[in-house]
């Protein structure tokens, strides 16, 4: 395989924070893997998941940045993996359940043990509320996501894009990077928790009402765009 194919086996329209950053480092991991080293890709996510408990671990012991260098590369082998597992014509069930679990104990266990730290050290049970908003927002938003962003990119996008693209949106994974990774690295562990939260909420919401409206908002996008075709 030649790099300039890497980029078809990952996920599009990718994350603002993926297309720009860590899909840039996990494309030449892809292709050695696919021409080199030959790892199966259920391995990476075994790999994924062992980091991403380390990287609860040391989010409880209060060791942020070393926790960020951990999530970071937990999440890097997590994008990894799928497209690995798409160009080496290796999917299997076992494959994506690992991914959900891992994926899930990453998420869920760093934004509990960063809530849990920062409540201990400022015995202020706003952090706990916090991680209470959060944790709803997601329960919520895991169930509508998959509808509503297949429905929002064959109806809104004229045309949906076949090529690798980013979305024109704040998602959920920019806003776990902001936190988990960025955040710690450069000093701001508060601020970003609270930008995490209220971030999950504000798109779960946007989520909810595009699935309730969904006919209408669909259908004044159609007229926006036979407007501008006439004119």
């Amino acid at each position: 395989m030649k790099f300039k194919e890497t980029f078809r086996y990952f996920e599009s329209p990718a994350s603002m924070v993926s297309y720009f950053f860590v899909d840039r480092i996990a494309a030449p991991l892809v292709w050695m893997n696919v021409n080199f080293l030959k790892i199966h890709p259920n391995v990476l996510s075994m790999l994924s998941g062992f980091f991403a408990i380390l990287t609860v671990l040391e989010f409880f012991k209060g060791n942020f940045i070393t926790g960020a260098f951990l999530y970071f590369l937990s999440f890097l082998l997590d994008s990894a993996d799928g497209p690995s597992a798409r160009a080496m014509n290796k999917k299997t069930r076992l494959g994506v359940a690992l991914e959900v679990w891992f994926d899930s104990a990453r998420l869920i266990g760093s934004s509990f043990s960063m809530a849990w730290k920062l409540y201990e050290g400022t015995e202020n049970f706003l952090w706990m509320i916090l991680f209470l908003l959060w944790g709803v927002s997601f329960g919520a938003g895991i169930w509508i996501y998959q509808k509503a962003k297949e429905s929002f990119k064959e109806n809104i996008f004229e045309k949906p894009k076949k090529e690798y693209s980013f979305a024109p949106l704040i998602t959920w994974m920019d806003l776990e990077m902001l936190e988990f990774f960025f955040a710690p690295i450069f000093g701001f562990v508060k601020i970003g928790y609270i930008v995490l939260s209220i971030g999950y909420l504000i798109t779960t919401a946007g989520m909810t009402v595009y699935t309730v409206f969904e006919d209408e908002i669909n259908n004044f996008f159609g007229k926006t765009r036979k407007e501008k075709n006439k004119s």
